[in-house]
């Protein structure tokens, strides 16, 4: 599934608060909504509770509501003396602008999260509104747990909340609703900073007289320059960086493979229009014979089976790789400590490329991976949808960013952490790129927004000296990483994943065998342990072992959408 990502559009996003702010991802995670215990549903602003046509998005109870709420609370989440997650900036907005008053029904360490959530959902007691992935939604709906906010959503949701989790063709969207209808909200993230680049030393090109691969035989030819030439001065020089985590997001096969078409892991559409996966494609075996070819060239370390992502960290920032396929949030990890050890270490970010100098499509991620249900039979279900307006509100509304809600400039606390429903609007950082572009050009950071100017002032910094900020200059400056997303955004170089649904019943049964057996099969052919030809048999096992039942669930899925 190709599509043009013009439509609109962190873990080391989050290292920065300009990068991406996810309530749900290593920080506080929840859920709030009115308590299904309040004996009548109170009026906003002295008119009767939702029965039909549009309401205020933002209008405030004039009889407070209880809200409960579950959380979870990740380690470095902090809180100045006398605050904690029951109080705090966030939940005394929602108690004095919106009339909401949140109550926390338990709390557990943000690794808990899941399981406690699962023990609530087999015994039926749920918090109003529940913070889940797609496997227990599918679970909630199953049980008839929770609540259609199909017309609550149409009703109450202000026109940027609409917007926000429309963005990206709607996948959010596409994974909340069943049977046409919309059974929880979803927190929306960007698909597109899950796309693929190729990092590559920039001087190390320059040294062996290259330029930047333009064809994958190209990417062949540079890493065959920097194995041979070591312009890194290293005895052991590799070309193209690669972990045993081959599907990582850093140091993986998937770039490569997507310039051959092939995309491990995802579901696409076949030869015969229904989804296929990318896995059993003919592709596939083309890249893995590719990067068998490499492997037995030397261009890759013969170690790489064994290499966690410290390790291949430790081979790029040492001097050792001079190229890998990774994401835009290299530019803060690993890349800065390869800075650090050698400030010639000059690397620059590049789009993926295919076997014929045509434009590649990169995959993309998901967009959202969990959601806001509500429980079925509470008072006031709208109260989700005022605190997600809320809350985008608060950090894209006209008047751009409200400072007290985000980052404590004392303190340096990131108070989003303590929203209790959140989401991100996906073009956030594009966005952040686009206007520091601007910026730069005009010698003007007039009408920038709160990220682009943190960021645009961090480039400054850099370009007036100050090698602190070399990570941020990699990320949003001219041609740093975020460019690259620009370009794959305006040049519709996106591939989404087909299938947005929660694992199928024999996805649930089956699929950690297969994916045992995928993950072995293919390190053993790239590792030139195994013939490429064990992909035919691998291909037979995988739909005798269940992939086919798989496939046909999958479909089922799609057709139902």
């Amino acid at each position: 599934m190709k599509r043009k990502m013009g439509y609109g559009l962190i873990a080391v996003m989050l290292l920065l608060s300009a990068c991406s702010s996810n309530g749900g991802g290593g920080e506080a995670t929840g859920s709030a909504t009115p308590s299904g215990s309040e004996a009548s549903a109170p009026s906003e602003s002295g008119s009767p509770a939702a029965t039909g046509g549009t309401q205020d998005p933002l209008g405030k109870y004039e009889t407070p509501i209880e809200v409960t709420t579950a959380r979870s609370l990740g380690s470095t989440v902090t809180f100045v003396e006398g605050e904690s997650l029951d109080n705090n900036v966030w939940y005394r907005g929602y108690q004095e602008d919106l009339g909401i008053v949140l109550k926390n029904e338990w709390t557990v360490p943000e690794g808990q999260y899941g399981q406690k959530m699962n023990v609530s959902i087999a015994s039926g007691n749920i918090p109003d509104i529940v913070t889940v992935d797609l496997t227990q939604l599918q679970k909630l709906i199953e049980s008839d747990m929770i609540m259609d906010l199909t017309d609550v959503f149409e009703q109450y949701a202000s026109e940027l909340t609409k917007t926000t989790l429309s963005m990206d063709g709607g996948v959010g969207w596409t994974a909340a609703t069943f049977g046409g209808k919309k059974m929880a909200l979803p927190s929306t993230a960007s698909v597109i900073d899950g796309t693929q680049m190729i990092w590559i030393r920039e001087d190390w090109l320059k040294k062996v007289g290259m330029d930047a691969p333009k064809t994958i035989d190209d990417v062949w030819s540079v890493a065959e320059a920097f194995v041979k030439q070591k312009p890194g001065g290293q005895a052991k020089t590799y070309g193209l960086g690669l972990g045993k985590d081959i599907y990582s997001g850093y140091g993986g096969i998937g770039g490569l493979a997507y310039g051959l078409k092939a995309y491990p892991k995802a579901w696409v559409a076949g030869a015969d229009g229904k989804l296929a996966y990318g896995s059993v494609q003919p592709e596939m075996k083309e890249a893995l014979a590719k990067l068998q070819e490499m492997f037995k060239a030397g261009l890759i370390d013969p170690e790489f089976g064994v290499y966690d992502a410290n390790k291949v960290n430790e081979l790029i920032t040492s001097g050792q790789i001079g190229m890998f396929y990774g994401q835009h949030w290299n530019a803060f990890w690993p890349l800065p400590d390869g800075f650090k050890n050698d400030p010639e270490a000059n690397w620059m970010p590049y789009p993926i490329v295919s076997a014929d100098g045509s434009s590649a499509s990169s995959l993309a991620g998901n967009g959202a991976v969990f959601f806001y249900a509500v429980k079925k039979g509470a008072k006031n279900p709208e109260a989700l949808v005022k605190l997600l307006n809320y809350s985008l509100e608060k950090q894209y509304g006209p008047n751009g960013r409200d400072k007290r809600f985000f980052n404590n400039e004392d303190t340096n606390m990131n108070l989003y952490a303590y929203a209790a429903v959140t989401a991100q609007d996906p073009l956030q950082n594009i966005n952040i790129y686009r206007g520091v572009k601007q910026a730069l050009e005009s010698k003007s950071d007039a009408g920038l927004s709160f990220d682009a100017k943190d960021n645009y002032e961090s480039i400054n910094k850099y370009l007036a000296g100050d090698e602190a900020f070399w990570g941020s200059y990699k990320w949003s400056g001219p041609e740093g990483a975020l460019s690259v997303e620009d370009a794959y955004d305006n040049n519709g170089q996106v591939t989404l994943n087909g299938f947005l649904g929660a694992p199928t019943e024999t996805m649930l049964k089956k699929g950690s065998t297969l994916d045992t057996l995928e993950l072995e099969t293919f390190t053993k052919i790239i590792l030139n342990a195994a013939s490429i030809d064990t992909f035919d048999t691998f291909v037979a096992n995988w739909n005798k072992l269940g992939g086919e039942e798989i496939t046909n669930e999958v479909n089922e899925w799609a057709a139902s959408k």
